[in-house]
């Protein structure tokens, strides 16, 4: 071939490669570009001033002035408490703000700052001045790169280790029912107690059970770390540099339980291991029920109580099916009182959208223009298991309840027994007819 020829022929095969490569590189660089535009927009969305959102005013107000406002109401003419450090137990991150859980006892309305960390966990200056309003929380406005969180006492004095958050800015519930639970403590075995209350409420339409510990034993924990190997259960343990009367961890649990749950359950119980809510002369179970609430004012929905007497500490360790069927309070007690009047010790399944701060019964502080239902007992009730000798419980309150009217034998719904002693056998049977303590 002659060799201008053959130059020609190679030029001509590397133009003709040129175009091929070209060709074959146009999608990728479109891919590329449209990722880096998808990527741009996903930035803004995220930067997107929560000013601008429609959920973030309330009750007409910038959300920080009305914080601000109640929390000098109530303050009154008080002077804020004294306050070393604030120990913090988780922090979230919603569409409208940061919320803060906090662990550090009787400090209530006192002024928090909160300290922001980027990606490095360098501090984003300035400090934002808040409070722990309500108890147990305190609220942030967002801030463009922050990545963790803390609070401090002053505005540039130190502050505590900076957390992270937990993602709560998605919409979409993961859950329609949920329990947050009360802390567990005291010496008494828990694992059939557990058992059964997990069984009851899944009958009743849970999914999901946010469970706190200060104490347990390790026999009745295996029990509890099997529902979370399964995805049911969430366990928080409460760690304290400031210790306090058990009974006072409750407002930490669920104060970080209304946080926890927001955005990802509908509808969350605060209640106790001991106490079965149920649905009377309703058809379906709780859940039946919640779905069919249309009035979207209703923040909570308020069930009445009524005791029965719990007159027996639980086994300490798991015998077979016989001993289920003897021992679960479902089966052993019905010794029952009459319900409790209205507002009386009740428990409530609340929208954690709506509360602002719940309580041991009820919700103290409910976003405006929301309320609660209460239910009459011909829909719903509290079966609660009351220990008599808890707290000392019967020789304190007993009298109370029995004056309320006269005491008469009940049982726990036909219905539902079967299915949930089954379920508590064959939970309880998994777990324990190969347990092998830890031994040191």
């Amino acid at each position: 071939m002659d060799p201008r020829s053959f130059k020609a022929s190679l030029l001509a095969v590397f133009l003709f490669t040129l175009i091929i490569l070209y060709s074959f590189n146009t999608t990728p660089i479109n891919v590329l570009s449209n990722q880096a535009t998808s990527n741009a927009v996903t930035t803004k969305a995220e930067e997107m001033n929560p000013k601008d959102l429609p959920n973030y005013k309330i009750d007409g107000m910038d959300r920080f002035e009305w914080y601000a406002k109640k929390y000098k109401e109530e303050l009154k003419d008080k002077a804020p408490p004294e306050v070393d450090e604030l120990s913090m137990l988780r922090a979230y991150e919603y569409d409208v703000e940061y919320s803060i859980s906090l662990t550090t006892p009787n400090k209530f309305l006192a002024v928090a700052y909160c300290r922001y960390f980027d990606k490095d966990e360098k501090e984003i200056l300035p400090s934002f001045k808040s409070y722990n309003f309500p108890e147990f929380v305190v609220n942030c406005p967002k801030r463009n790169g922050t990545r963790r969180i803390s609070v401090s006492t002053e505005a540039k004095n130190s502050y505590t280790y900076p957390i992270p958050f937990v993602d709560r800015m998605a919409k979409g519930y993961k859950h329609e029912l949920s329990f947050c639970m009360s802390p567990i403590y005291g010496k008494e075995p828990k694992w059939l107690l557990l058992a059964e209350v997990i069984e009851h409420y899944k009958l009743q339409g849970m999914t999901h059970f946010y469970f706190y510990i200060f104490h347990i034993d390790e026999y009745s924990n295996a029990l509890l770390e099997d529902y979370v190997r399964t995805g049911e259960v969430e366990l928080t343990y409460l760690l304290e540099r400031n210790d306090r009367e058990l009974l006072h961890w409750q407002m930490v649990a669920f104060r970080d339980c209304t946080l926890r749950s927001k955005h990802e359950s509908k509808w969350s119980l605060f209640s106790d291991i001991d106490e079965r809510l149920l649905m009377t002369k309703y058809p379906g179970n709780i859940l039946d029920y919640l779905r069919d609430v249309k009035d979207q004012t209703i923040a909570g929905v308020v069930f009445r109580q009524q005791w029965i007497m719990k007159t027996e500490f639980m086994p300490e360790k798991y015998e077979g099916d016989k001993q289920i069927d003897e021992w679960s309070p479902t089966l052993r007690w019905h010794n029952s009182s009459v319900y409790g009047p209205p507002g009386h010790t009740v428990k409530t399944i609340i929208m954690p959208e709506k509360v602002l701060a719940m309580w041991t019964h009820h919700p103290t502080m409910i976003y405006p223009g929301f309320r609660t239902h209460g239910l009459k007992t011909e829909e719903g009730i509290v079966r609660h298991y009351r220990d008599l000798q808890m707290w000392n419980w019967g020789k304190t309150w007993l009298k109370e309840i029995v004056a309320m009217g006269p005491m008469s034998m009940t049982d726990y719904p036909t219905k539902f027994q079967t299915n949930l002693t089954n379920a508590v056998k064959k939970r309880t049977k998994y777990v324990y007819e190969n347990y092998h303590p830890r031994l040191e």
